[in-house]
């Protein structure tokens, strides 16, 4: 099958291909990019599926999803393992329409994310390519302790506890362990200790560790540590941006969360005197992303997109493209934003040899928009078609 568009953004963060096309071979891969003249000459008798007026570009890449969450409030009587597993899945196909082919769940009840990607195994239902942490840890009244009952955060105190519950997620098969050390508030949760022990055990066992941290001295603390990434990071210093690039600890600022409660909260409250504390830490988690994404972005840490996407409670501004819209609006081309949600995305989850890129020999995870992506970043909301492994899983 070859795909052809006006326009490829294959995803480099630079390179951009006129009246192009791909051919998917039998196995679900990238077997030639070129024009669309040449792919056709090449494959005589191939069918051809052309999209005027798109552009094509590699599937986004998630890495802050938490796909099992209690937000949509069913029933007490029917919050139980059959309901979240019906939620998990849900929210895993609906990030199809969005654009999104790879994810990373950094927090959902565990073992729904293993049993949901088992089943996709086995060919129940098709979700995208996932990785998942299971449930986060935290300490005993910590940030995510009053989430509630299965809503993907376990409190879990000392280094032998950390050691264990490390252990049980990568028995069920996580490849990246969640700590949760910060809220909103200059305290980190976790000891240095508890912290180092965190990641030299997942390191010894060959697993990845992220953390959630968004203030100081956490940041510090977790960057001390040696995280694989550091999730939000909201108040980081420009030293530290320095020391994470050097430590090759990826970023994951997810912007668009902190930006949209505050932008919701801004209206909200427009006419009153007296507002909450959220209004006053979300405005400035907006305005330090604002004033400083971009400068931190040129010092040359390796930034991917993540959007917190609760997308149970009923958010239906969780996706890539809106994340990489503020991006750009902060200072990135639109191939840079792009370059952030596919191919770093990929090479943040190790797999740059499979996904994140239009480039031959890597799986067919593509994505073709209605307009110019290469210019015009909101393209990316006006999804037209997505392939899993060559295969279309969305359709408008």
């Amino acid at each position: 099958m070859i795909i052809a568009a006006d326009k490829i953004v294959t995803g480099d963060g630079a390179t951009v291909l006129e009246d192009s096309a791909v051919r998917i071979d039998e196995g679900g891969r990238i077997g030639k990019i070129g024009t669309c003249s040449a792919v056709k000459t090449a494959y005589p008798g191939e069918e051809v599926i052309s999209y005027p007026g798109s552009t094509l570009l590699p599937g986004l890449i998630d890495l802050h999803a938490h796909l099992g969450h209690w937000g949509c409030r069913p029933a007490p009587q029917m919050q139980n393992d059959y309901m979240m597993a019906y939620i998990t899945q849900k929210y895993a196909q609906d990030a199809f329409k969005r654009g999104v082919t790879t994810l990373r769940d950094v927090g959902s009840p565990e073992g729904v994310c293993m049993t949901m990607k088992e089943a996709s195994r086995m060919g129940f239902f098709k979700i995208p390519r996932m990785e998942y942490c299971g449930s986060a840890l935290c300490i005993t009244g910590g940030h995510g302790s009053s989430f509630g009952l299965g809503e993907g955060v376990e409190e879990t105190d000392g280094i032998a506890a950390l050691q264990r519950a490390i252990r049980t997620r990568i028995k069920h098969g996580s490849k990246w362990i969640k700590i949760m050390t910060s809220h909103r508030s200059d305290l980190c949760e976790y000891s240095q200790e508890e912290l180092d022990a965190a990641v030299r055990e997942c390191h010894r066992l060959g697993a990845k560790i992220t953390v959630h941290s968004g203030t100081q001295p956490s940041i510090g603390m977790c960057i001390r540590a040696g995280f694989d990434t550091i999730e939000h990071a909201t108040f980081v210093t420009r030293e530290q941006i320095q020391e994470m690039a050097g430590k090759k600890i990826a970023w994951t600022p997810t912007i668009l969360p902190y930006t949209v409660i505050y932008e919701n909260l801004e209206k909200k409250y427009e006419n009153i005197e007296e507002k909450p504390r959220e209004y006053y830490y979300c405005k400035a988690a907006a305005d330090m992303y604002k004033d400083h994404f971009k400068e931190y972005y040129d010092m040359g840490v390796l930034v991917g997109a993540g959007t917190d996407n609760i997308t149970a409670a009923g958010r239906t501004d969780s996706f890539v493209a809106k994340e990489l819209a503020y991006m750009t609006e902060y200072g990135l081309t639109p191939l840079e934003a792009i370059q952030t949600g596919t191919m770093n995305g990929a090479k943040v989850l190790g797999m740059e040899d499979q996904v994140g890129q239009l480039k031959e020999g890597l799986y067919a995870d593509l994505l073709i928009v209605n307009g110019d992506a290469s210019k015009d970043i909101l393209a990316l909301e006006n999804v037209n078609t997505v392939y899993l492994n060559g295969e279309a899983v969305y359709h408008t």
